[in-house]
Formats: C-alpha cells, structure tokens, sequence
C-alpha cells in the first residue's frame, strides 16, 4: 500500500508538471558596476541624430548669430539732431524723413550740392569744425600737439577718441575698439581705433559719400585743426574700418580707397549694371 501511494504521488506529479506553462523569468539587472562596462553602447535613432543634441543646437545657433549691434544711448537722439542741424546749416536744406535715415538724404544733398569733390570735402570740414569750439581747436594744436613729435598726441587722440566715440558717436559709426598701431618708426602705440561695421558707410550705400563726405575730410582735418596725422582705411566688403592716428594718409593718386568700384548695394550702380550689361566700372565715379 505504501508503494502504490508513493508511485500514485509521482504520477500526480508528472501529470501536473506537462500541464502547466513554464514561467520564463525576466534576466535580473546587473548589480555590479564591472558588468555595465560589457553592455554595448546604445545606438542613436537615426531620426534623431546626435548632433542636434541641445548642447549642439546652441554651438550652432551662436555661430549663426547676427553680430551684435549697437544700442541707442539715452543721448544719441540729442547728438544726431546737433550733427544734422550742422549739415543741414551748410547744405541749406532738410529732409522730411526723421532720425538717421534723414541724416543720410542730406548727406546724398551734400555730394549733389558741391560742384566737385574738392568742394564737397571742403564743405564737410567745415561741419566738423563747427561741432567744436574754436579755441580748443587752437589751444590743442598749439599746446598739446608738438609734445613728442606728435605721438604724444596721437595716442591722446586715440584713447580720447575711443572714449568719446564711446560715449557720443557710436549711433553715427557702430561698435568701435582702441588697438594698437605700428608707427613708421618701428614702435607701436595705442593710437587705433577699429570700428567693426561702419553704419554711416551701410547706410549711404556709397564709395563717394564715404570717402568725399568722411574720409579725406576727417584726415584733413585732424591734421590740419589738431595738429595730428590721421590714416583711415575703410573696407568696402565688410564694411568695417581702421582709424590710425600719428600715420600720415598716402598722396590721392596712391590711396586705394579712391580707386574702389561701387559697391554691390549702390542704387546708382544697380541700375547702370541694369543699362550697361557685362560692364564694370574701375572705380566710383563719385569718389
């Protein structure tokens, strides 16, 4: 009886054992760190590829970001209407247009008023003298300008410039630095200033009115009023330009600016492309 018992227990046992379903146990997560070095990396979807990862995307758009421009001061409104008034007393006529778009009509007036570049240049002198009293005209030229054969007063220039332009003319220029200059005896002073986009050159869309109306009168001038040698060179392609105090400027039939074409964005050359195909100008009949 005993064996039968037994033997019938085992025979239960068989029978339930092929009835029921195995129960597959998921494979428990590695606990060890060793092992977690042995699992493979894990793939990237290719709908989604890593380098348009956060970190990524903003690497990219900072590369794509426009350059940084100026902000309008709490007196850029006062020192744009003092520098039109003076080009609207020498020019006899104002435009309707307000702010700085109108600056720039009576900067184009300025170049039609003048019967040759020489008179037009002459006119724009005038203008800057005008912002400045007379007598700190003649007291820097006489006082300050002969110390140190004039390098003195070409790095008080550049640094005095820097700031003002800091202060008051950036919204006429843009965004502008000192740097250092290489002076013809070999030493180097702080007597630069670099300005990164000049916006009167942007905006004019003109080779002449940068060199006619800017320019050749703003070398003479220091030169002639200040007692300081000035070069300025412009960059017609990116519109930046290099201010070089205690550097004279090269005589007119040297100087490349005066031989630039017109630019890619003048209106006048436009359209003469437009008449005149297959046809490029030396250089800006107005500079």
């Amino acid at each position: 009886m005993f064996f039968r018992k037994v033997l019938g227990k085992c025979a239960w046992w068989r029978l339930w054992a092929v009835k029921m379903k195995p129960l597959v146990l998921p494979s428990p997560l590695p606990t060890s760190p060793f092992s977690l070095r042995h699992r493979p990396p894990r793939r990237a979807s290719p709908r989604f590829p890593t380098r348009f990862s956060l970190h990524s995307k903003t690497i990219a758009a900072d590369d794509a970001a426009p350059r940084a421009e100026y902000k309008p001061g709490v007196f850029d409104d006062l020192f744009l209407n003092l520098f039109r008034s003076k080009m609207v007393k020498e020019v006899g006529w104002d435009s309707e247009k307000p702010g700085y778009d109108g600056l720039i009509e009576v900067a184009h007036r300025l170049m039609m008023k003048g019967s040759s570049n020489s008179d037009t240049r002459d006119a724009a002198i005038r203008i800057l003298r005008s912002l400045f009293p007379p007598f700190l005209l003649e007291l820097y030229q006489l006082l300050i300008a002969p110390i140190g054969e004039g390098k003195l007063a070409a790095v008080m220039v550049g640094k005095s410039f820097s700031i003002v332009t800091a202060l008051t003319c950036q919204w006429l220029m843009g965004k502008c630095t000192v740097n250092s200059v290489d002076l013809l005896d070999g030493t180097s002073c702080q007597s630069g200033v670099f300005v990164e986009r000049c916006k009167y050159l942007e905006e004019s869309k003109c080779v002449g009115i940068c060199v006619n109306t800017c320019k050749l009168p703003t070398q003479s001038f220091f030169k002639d009023y200040m007692g300081v040698p000035l070069l300025m060179e412009p960059n017609f392609e990116d519109y930046s330009c290099q201010f070089k105090f205690g550097i004279h400027p090269p005589q007119p039939q040297e100087d490349a600016a005066l031989k630039e074409p017109c630019l890619e964005i003048c209106p006048n050359a436009i359209r003469r492309r437009e008449v005149v195909q297959n046809t490029e100008l030396a250089q800006c009949p107005k500079a």
